[in-house]
């Protein structure tokens, strides 16, 4: 649909809101409906009085409802909007039961519906690839955590009993209470990296990385000392270090997405 004089290109407003209302309309133009709804919602809950973005909001809502709240803030933006009153006297005909709402009902009806739309595109924007190290640092935190509070409980009751003195220990057992204590560290700081992950800090997205970057020098370092070498064990820690790896940083547009909302 050809827009009518005036919708084709962003208004005179500030410089950022003005590049997030052309990218809105860059992605209606081109049929991604997710994205310009949640460029474009943003702009509105910014500026309720932008015309502009309430016009391609029209375009790219789905919802009757949705539709003709967008209308309806036109007609009340710009009471000289032609093309506007008449698609809502059409929409009012069409659809007779939704009425016309005052101009205060229909703020809050659109205010209502922004926030909604916005909530529901945001929730939707984390990325496959986030969900699944999301899921990943969950499971392996609590096999680390686990296995370290089992280890250190039984140092305890040794240390606890009199039959073991730190100042007695072999290599070996240095060795098995450097894991120990491996496991229970790496256990919490994977638990920590899994809440900035869910909640989408940059702080998890580095972490993460870093995290796996550690688990691929430690693994396979680790299965090469063992006498002999345990190359299964090498291949598997190093090769889900990696995709760990890939993985975080192919999940970035998620963490972006989020930077964006908190500005």
């Amino acid at each position: 649909m050809t827009p009518p004089i005036g919708y084709g290109d962003s208004l005179a407003i500030p410089n950022q809101l003005q590049q997030v209302l052309q990218q809105g309309i860059d992605a209606a133009k081109a049929g991604e409906v997710d994205q310009a709804r949640f460029l474009l919602l943003d702009v509105v809950e910014q500026d309720q009085t932008n015309e502009t973005a309430w016009y391609w909001l029209y375009q790219v809502f789905d919802r009757v409802d949705d539709k003709r709240v967008c209308l309806e803030n036109l007609v009340i933006i710009n009471p000289q909007n032609r093309w506007a009153k008449q698609k809502l006297l059409e929409h009012l005909t069409a659809y007779p039961s939704t009425g016309i709402p005052s101009q205060q009902k229909a703020k809050a009806k659109r205010k209502k519906s922004s926030v909604k739309q916005a909530e529901a595109i945001r929730s939707s924007r984390r990325p496959v690839t986030l969900k699944l190290i999301i899921a990943f640092w969950l499971g392996i935190s609590i096999i680390l955590l686990s296995g370290g509070i089992i280890s250190a409980g039984e140092w305890l009751a040794l240390a606890l009993s009199g039959q073991i003195e730190l100042t007695d220990l072999t290599i070996i057992q240095y060795f098995d209470l450097l894991v120990t204590i491996s496991f229970v560290t790496f256990g919490l700081l994977g638990f920590y990296i899994t809440v900035t992950l869910f909640i989408q800090s940059m702080v998890g997205f580095y972490g993460s990385i870093l995290l796996a970057l550690g688990l691929l020098l430690v693994g396979p370092t680790f299965s090469l000392i063992l006498q002999p070498p345990n190359y299964a064990t090498m291949i598997c820690t190093g090769g889900v270090s990696g995709v760990i790896v890939l993985l975080t940083l192919a999940s970035q547009s998620g963490f972006q997405s989020k930077s964006n909302d908190d500005e």
